[in-house]
């Protein structure tokens, strides 16, 4: 049997008890009345019978819903509960319609199932009925678990996607970043040059100050933000790296939280060596469900091991915005991050 089924946790157990027990009376009371009071060995041979009826069809259905490998293989929640109650009834109706009944039939000597098998169809329609019953409590009640994990899980990475923010700026546009770009500007000799790196710092500053506060952006207006950033890094590096941006218009409308693709592009220029003999490559694509950032993967040497703070900070705000995973893959020559395409949004603090 699977772990999963040893998984349950007390008070899914405690209320399958209460509801069998609130069950066996409902079947049992009404039959008690009509029976010779003196024969109290069949009414308690109907009531245990109908208490292990109940559980069974309860912790069945227990088991299936807590049951990954089935949630996995049948994706659809509709689905999965009309599987779930037809296979119940199936189980019930040959473990205790035939099996378990044959036994009480011998041990309390209880005529009324013998009648059972004389209606079968019956038998099965009563299994289906009570099956619905119990898969919509469990449903209910772990949805109504699932929702309060998921509160108490966005409040709890809300927390980290405010620090993830800090640390990113602090981290993306510190002093440092200012400090080199200004430096670059300069060495600049050409008046033109130099008022072109001047509107794309502009244009740096003024995005993060306009979208820092925000959850996500488009797409297309960090695409545009990358042009500017990008821009101030070859004034910097020159031919030692090249980016090549290959995203579909249709890409272009769906959602990314701010300044994610500038902190893989910094990562990348930070973590690798960089030469005109031995270029920096970073490539940024999709295949319409993913968008992938690529780089030559040539480490630096003498660099302390990176932290991975940074990728761990995107991580997170995937998981408190869109519930998703990105995706980490080193190879022997290219780091590869790949990011979920979110083409609708809703705003977690918007579903509590």
């Amino acid at each position: 049997m699977k772990a999963e089924y040893f998984s349950v946790k007390k008070n899914n157990i405690v209320l399958g008890l209460i509801i069998s027990m609130v069950m066996t009376l409902i079947v049992s009371v009404p039959r008690s009345m009509v029976l010779n009071s003196r024969d109290a060995n069949s009414i308690s041979g109907v009531a245990l019978y109908s208490f292990i009826f109940s559980l069974v069809i309860w912790f069945a259905h227990l088991y299936l819903i807590n049951s990954a490998t089935f949630s996995n293989r049948i994706k659809n929640s509709l689905w999965r509960g009309f599987i779930s109650i037809l296979l119940v009834a199936v189980v019930s109706y040959f473990f205790c319609d035939r099996f378990l009944a044959g036994i009480f039939r011998n041990l309390y000597q209880l005529d009324e199932l013998q009648q059972m098998d004389k209606h079968p169809g019956l038998l099965f329609a009563r299994n289906i009925f009570r099956g619905i019953i119990y898969y919509y409590i469990l449903f209910y009640q772990k949805v109504t678990e699932d929702k309060k994990n998921d509160e108490i899980e966005i409040q709890r990475l809300k927390q980290l996607q405010l620090e993830a923010k800090i640390a990113s700026l602090k981290e993306q546009l510190s002093p440092h970043f200012l400090f080199n770009t200004l430096n670059t500007l300069s060495t600049l000799t050409k008046e033109k040059e130099a008022q072109q790196l001047i509107t794309e710092l502009a244009n740096v500053y003024r995005y993060v100050l306009q979208y820092k506060n925000k959850e996500v952006v488009e797409l297309r207006q960090e695409l545009e933000f990358i042009g500017s950033y990008w821009y101030i890094l070859e004034m910097r590096f020159g031919d030692s790296i090249n980016l090549s941006i290959k995203i579909a218009d249709d890409l272009l409308h769906s959602f990314i939280p701010p300044l994610t693709l500038q902190l893989l592009l910094e990562n990348a220029v930070k973590h690798n060596i960089t030469g005109v003999q031995r270029p920096l490559i970073v490539t940024v694509y999709s295949d319409g469900q993913k968008l992938f950032v690529d780089n030559t993967y040539q480490p630096r040497t003498s660099e302390m091991p990176s932290t991975g703070e940074g990728l761990n900070n995107i991580a997170q705000q995937y998981r408190l915005l869109f519930r998703q995973e990105i995706e980490i893959n080193q190879g022997a020559e290219t780091f590869r991050v790949s990011l979920p395409v979110i083409k609708e949004y809703h705003s977690p603090s918007n579903n509590q």
